[in-house]
């Protein structure tokens, strides 16, 4: 089927994307993304944006993303990042490490926990049926602070 202008984001979301291994790929990802205009940020359970972001709103806010999975991840970098070209980029999906396993047991698929595009979103019809809540942190046990 041949992409159209009003599915062409639906159909590229689906694509072939690379995953984003290494720290400094993710951080040379978000240089690229500060040199290019017209970025949607969204969620995808959320309300669609309206309106697209220069590049910097839509590093900074890239950044901020990789700064919680590095957190989650206690510094271990691991493949939380997807974008279809690396040299240009026009869709990226940032998956949260604890959601990301929430496709298991029946909980519905596996949703990005935000998409950068510079295509403009539309309504994805497998986003209105999979849900997938970030589960709170593990409060760690007072006993284990004796072992350490």
């Amino acid at each position: 089927m041949m992409a159209t202008e009003q599915n062409a984001f639906a159909e590229r979301l689906t694509g072939r994307f690379d995953g984003m291994i290494r720290q400094e790929d993710a951080r040379r990802l978000a240089e690229t993304v500060a040199l290019l205009d017209g970025w949607y940020l969204l969620e995808p359970q959320g309300s669609q944006p309206d309106q697209p972001v220069d590049g910097q709103t839509a590093r900074h806010h890239l950044e901020g993303l990789l700064q919680e999975i590095l957190r989650e991840e206690r510094g271990v970098w691991s493949t939380m990042v997807y974008v279809q070209s690396q040299e240009d980029p026009w869709i990226i999906k940032v998956f949260h490490p604890r959601r990301a396993g929430c496709g298991c047991g029946g909980q519905g698929g596996i949703l990005p926990w935000w998409v950068l595009s510079r295509l403009k979103p539309e309504a994805v019809a497998e986003w209105d049926t999979a849900a997938c809540a970030v589960p709170a942190a593990p409060k760690k046990s007072s006993w284990l602070k004796l072992f350490r």
